[in-house]
């Protein structure tokens, strides 16, 4: 088993808000503490939560992730921690989260929530990197 650490810029708050606006009676509070008692902070709640749907779905298009961590935020970044079974199904050569950054990059995601990427994409490579994976244990 191998702890695998998630850091992005992209606001990826587990709030737990999912399925259609009407469907859930406000005001309430969602999974992170936040208060939602209108659409538009429904709205906000269920983009943080699309958010960190995806960047899941990612990691689980090349290994089932396992003992994963609520993202907590740092100033201005997000990040996580899961374990994967075999670092080989995340390792592209001698990169040993290779597929992870190559499946991640260029995936959508939603902005002006409280994240800070200019860019509505991922990007794992070069200067504008705004998201990285990494080899905790």
């Amino acid at each position: 088993m191998t702890r695998i650490r998630c850091t992005t810029g992209f606001d990826i708050t587990a709030t737990g808000t999912r399925g259609y606006h009407r469907s859930r009676p406000m005001p309430y509070r969602d999974q992170s503490g936040q208060d939602v008692s209108d659409d538009a902070i429904w709205q906000r709640s269920r983009n943080q939560q699309r958010n960190w749907e995806t960047i899941n779905q990612v990691i689980s298009l090349r290994t089932l992730p396992e003992n994963i961590s609520i993202p907590q935020r740092h100033d201005d970044v997000w990040s996580f921690e899961f374990d994967v079974p075999n670092i080989n199904d995340v390792a592209w050569g001698a990169d040993v989260v290779g597929a992870l950054r190559f499946d991640a990059n260029d995936v959508p995601m939603l902005v002006d929530l409280d994240s800070r990427p200019r860019t509505q994409a991922i990007c794992c490579y070069g200067h504008d990197a705004n998201t990285w994976f990494s080899v905790m244990s």
